[in-house]
């Protein structure tokens, strides 16, 4: 009896060969979809929106950067609004070191409590007393005082020196680009000792 041995072709084993490469692509794509898509997800709706929401806190902690617009919602007629005080003073540069704070309605005064030293922030907190104060004045329309009191130090100001420093443009700063101009931009050009001067004029 004759055996017949069946000796496959090249061709199909060709086939075979082929096949399995395209099998081995096609789980390879696959495992590189299966990571791609939930890692672009993950970049698009976490990663890149906490690192901007990070940058613009940021932003809002330092009055060369802080974007006076988002406080204007805190414009009232009245400084014993303890909540809507407490809230503007949240939304001011060094908010991060917000401490308690006091009313004196009798007076029409604040005073801010900062848990830093002037020392640690490096010529930022006399920046932020000029910063905050002026939006304060600007923005509760019977505030005659603040004092802004650091571990070391207290600046005490008065809208009557402040609106002396600004003159006619004081009330124009609600306009948050005369803002700018008039009151940020000289802190970024080096003007916040002159400014501090005038501010605290007779204290």
């Amino acid at each position: 009896m004759h055996h017949i041995i069946l000796i496959p072709s090249m061709v199909n084993l060709s086939k075979r060969k082929v096949g399995k490469r395209m099998d081995r692509r096609r789980l390879l794509l696959l495992g590189i979809v299966a990571i791609a898509i939930p890692l672009f997800i993950w970049l698009q709706f976490f990663e890149i929106p906490n690192k901007v929401e990070i940058g613009e806190e940021r932003m809002q902690q330092d009055p060369e950067q802080h974007e006076f617009e988002k406080v204007l919602s805190f414009e009232n007629d009245y400084m014993g609004n303890a909540s809507n005080i407490s809230n503007l003073f949240g939304a001011l540069p060094l908010h991060q070191y917000k401490g308690t704070l006091a009313l004196n309605p009798e007076h029409l005064s604040l005073t801010m409590n900062y848990e830093v030293s002037t020392d640690e922030l490096q010529g930022k907190a006399e920046q932020a007393v000029i910063y905050n104060t002026t939006a304060a004045f600007v923005l509760i329309h019977n505030l005659e005082e603040i004092e802004m009191h650091f571990q070391d130090h207290s600046y005490i100001v008065t809208r009557e020196n402040v609106a002396q420093w600004f003159g006619n443009d004081f009330q124009a700063l609600l306009d948050p680009e005369v803002f700018k101009k008039e009151v940020q931009t000289p802190l970024v050009e080096g003007e916040t000792e002159k400014m501090l001067a005038a501010f605290m004029k007779g204290e």
